[in-house]
């Protein structure tokens, strides 16, 4: 997508997604789309899902900030109606029972591949809604603390490291 001449719409790659914080929006390049590459933009609701590699995972989008589409490495899965939060759906793919069946699905021996019908065939428990909501919030106070938490020990190693350069000048004393 690089070689492509720079446009209007956003192409989110692998390296534009993290699973724990989603799409780092700032990241995403953005190409002048050749016209016979025109596929339906990615909207608020979609969930991403990650098809190549070590771990798969899926991200719910908010509102992306530009028109937008995925790389192939990705399908789109557009939940219908309102029965399943797009939140829900994206966090239960990422959970270990989902996240099993896809590992013995997966095909490849170095790089994995998730083929359209691994995912089609993933079995989805889906809730009442008023439950779905509360495990969402449950999740997103996880990944609050998990920030927080990589913060601060972000934080204690520079402190850390600051202290190990400072060994030199104290033993000059």
């Amino acid at each position: 997508m690089d070689e492509l001449p720079p446009g209007e719409t956003g192409v989110i790659q692998m390296r534009n997604v993290d699973p724990d914080f989603g799409v780092a929006w700032e990241t995403v390049s953005r190409i002048d789309l050749p016209p016979a590459r025109r596929v339906e933009p990615l909207t608020s609701g979609d969930v991403i899902f990650s098809t190549r590699g070590v771990r798969t995972y899926a991200v719910a989008l908010d509102p992306p900030p530009f028109r937008t589409v995925c790389s192939p490495h990705f399908f789109v899965l557009r939940p219908r109606g309102t029965l399943i939060d797009p939140r829900f759906l994206a966090w239960q793919i990422n959970q270990a029972p989902a996240q099993e069946y896809l590992q013995r699905e997966a095909t490849g021996s170095h790089i994995l591949n998730i083929r359209r019908e691994v995912i089609e065939r993933l079995e989805i428990v889906i809730p009442s809604r008023a439950r779905q909501k509360a495990i969402v919030a449950f999740a997103d106070a996880a990944a609050r603390e998990k920030r927080l938490l990589a913060g601060l020990i972000e934080n204690r190693q520079q402190q850390m490291n600051a202290l190990a350069a400072g060994l030199r000048t104290y033993d000059e004393e």
